[in-house]
């Protein structure tokens, strides 16, 4: 394997063993540190620092894996020397804590070095993992939000009672409900009906309530921001808001719609400008000023619009008016950088593949894994019953218990339905981005205000406008694939010609 290493660089080692069978196939971990040990010898690197798993994980949050995070973070410079690509990552949430960190790693059995020194392709098949992981997280958690997201509309309250509420099984049925706390009903109420009647601040509030011996559920005294949280949360007056939707509540409310809305009225005051019609505007909250101001937009004559620089009235700065046909003419010439190559689509869909395989074999263990966790939870809950028709048990821990694990299988089968539903999306989205990156020019041309918004925003992290010209960061998908297309890019003649075009056309990217 090629040296990427400075032989003052220092180097970690991680090692582990995913299961008792791999152990005694020849996988064990002290095979793996002979390996790694020989390899920076042959490096000639100094290992200051071993990790090791003692048994198999079944989470993320393995012990010597999180210890070798926060030794890192504190120790720049390292280098992690592991076994082979498997070893270090068990699962996609590994792949973003690693990448977070920014080290480089070195993959002795597989012959792969991720660092300043590797191979474009690698990077690129390494980073697309890395971001595929990071786009299967957050689809995860779309899909854990969309199960949650029934239970709202359904009037339950989705998630831990707030302050003043407990969370119960409703009698009868097998609901989880929020039912007002004794302890702390009453002070809540009084809490909204001072800071309604308009005489209390914020912290006069805070001070009154830690008199009156209002405390969070884990006895601590109230702080401005809690109490903050509270007066704008919906739950008090029988809402529930989720996910943008608001439904009524099956739960009792402990203050009145008017008291809240009075209560809202004060903190925020009423809005009295509605814009220009209605009309939805292509740029948005999406194109700050040099100075820092979000560029607003006006309608001019009817017809035109421009924009400026929302600060433009409290003298930030005195940048001119925009036409927002000069603004789209500048990310269609900055889209248009982004078409890909040929000699790059055979490789970048390669990685695509290997990610999607990748994230296939992860998500089939996590499936493993939920479902075991469910059956040993459903069986403890059936002896716990056991236990309690023999009078071995208080019926009060009983149901503290029952409640307790009844949770965990509700919190462990909605990931698992998540966990089905995220499939087809994390394909989906992943094909997109792909088919985005050169066709997103074509498609800008004849998009409207709100298909616009949406390109702009699912393609450029911040969009900066500056000394007449638009800055351009990209999200990383699309970043990835540019950096990459421009470091495989031919630098001898006769194709130098077509590299400075390429360039030239991205040269607002940074």
């Amino acid at each position: 394997m090629r040296r990427f290493i400075d032989v003052r660089t220092k180097a970690v080692i991680y090692a582990r063993v995913s299961s008792k069978e791999q152990e005694s196939e020849g996988y064990s971990v002290d095979a793996q540190l002979r390996l790694l040990r020989a390899y920076a010898a042959e490096q000639e690197v100094d290992v200051v620092r071993e990790f090791i798993e003692a048994e198999t994980a079944k989470k993320s949050g393995r012990r010597a894996f999180g210890e070798m995070l926060r030794y890192l973070e504190t120790h720049s410079g390292h280098v992690i020397f592991v076994e082979k690509v498997d070893r270090l990552y068990r699962n996609f949430a590994d792949y973003v804590k690693v990448d977070h960190l920014g080290v480089e790693l070195h993959f002795v059995k597989d012959g792969m070095v991720i660092g300043e020194g590797s191979k474009s392709q690698d990077k690129f098949m390494h980073g697309i993992r890395v971001l595929m992981a990071k786009n299967y997280v957050d689809n995860l958690s779309e899909e854990i939000r969309k199960g949650l997201n029934e239970k709202a509309a359904q009037g339950i309250y989705p998630t831990h009672a707030p302050l003043g509420y407990l969370n119960a099984q409703e009698p009868g049925t097998k609901r989880k409900i929020i039912v007002p706390d004794p302890a702390r009903a009453q002070l809540i109420r009084e809490l909204f009906e001072r800071y309604a009647s308009g005489l209390e601040s914020y912290d006069t509030l805070t001070k009154w309530a830690r008199k009156a011996g209002l405390t969070t559920k884990k006895g601590k005294p109230l702080v401005r921001s809690t109490v903050e949280q509270i007066i704008k949360h919906p739950a008090y007056c029988g809402l529930i808001r989720w996910q943008g939707k608001e439904s009524v509540g099956i739960h009792e409310p402990l203050v009145s719609m008017e008291t809240w809305k009075r209560a809202q009225d004060i903190r925020e005051g009423r809005t009295t400008n509605t814009g220009f019609g209605g009309k939805e505007f292509a740029y948005r909250g999406l194109i700050r000023c040099a100075c820092g101001e979000l560029l607003t937009a006006e309608l001019k004559k009817g017809k035109y619009i421009y924009y400026h620089c929302s600060g433009r009235k409290r003298e930030i700065c005195g940048r001119p008016y925009i036409a927002e046909s000069k603004i789209t003419e500048a990310y269609i010439q900055l889209l248009r950088g982004l078409h890909v190559p040929e000699f790059a689509i055979a490789w970048i869909t390669e990685g695509l593949a290997e990610a999607d395989k990748d994230r296939h074999a992860r998500q089939t263990i996590r499936e493993r894994e939920l479902t075991k966790s469910i059956a040993e939870l459903e069986g403890r809950l059936e002896q716990l019953y056991i236990d309690k028709i023999a009078g071995e048990i208080t019926t009060e821990f009983y149901r503290a218990t029952r409640m307790k694990w009844e949770a965990e299988v509700n919190e462990k089968m909605i990931e698992l339905a998540a966990i089905n539903r995220v499939e087809s999306a994390f394909i989906d989205q992943t094909m997109r981005l792909f088919e985005l990156a050169s066709t997103a020019h074509l498609r800008f041309k004849n998009a409207d205000s709100n298909q616009k918004h949406e390109l702009v925003g699912y393609m450029c992290s911040n969009s900066v406008w500056r000394d007449g010209k638009l800055e351009v960061e990209l999200h990383e998908f699309f970043d990835l694939m540019l950096n990459t297309v421009i470091s495989e890019l031919p630098k001898e003649e006769p194709e130098e010609e077509k590299r400075l075009v390429f360039v030239k056309s991205v040269e607002w990217w940074r």
